[in-house]
């Protein structure tokens, strides 16, 4: 799917079609809508730098406690 805007809303708002992007991912993550592969693959940014970004918008990583058992049994893997 493609979803076209004019030139002008990016202008209006002051906007380059990266920080457009950066923006609707984040807002789509923040809403639960999108993961964080999926939020920073949209923004076309590493998964670092899509954190680092949720980080200067205050938004908090999705951190269950079932991605934290995951994590756990992952490092205690012999």
């Amino acid at each position: 799917m493609k979803i076209e805007f004019p030139d002008d809303i990016l202008k209006n708002g002051h906007l380059s079609e990266q920080e457009f992007k950066t923006q609707l991912a984040l807002f789509l993550y923040q809403k639960n809508l999108f993961t964080l592969e999926t939020a920073s693959h949209f923004a076309e940014l590493d998964s670092y730098q899509f954190q680092k970004k949720l980080g200067e918008n205050k938004i908090p990583m999705h951190y269950t406690f079932r991605d934290f058992e995951d994590d756990l049994n992952i490092v205690n893997e012999p």
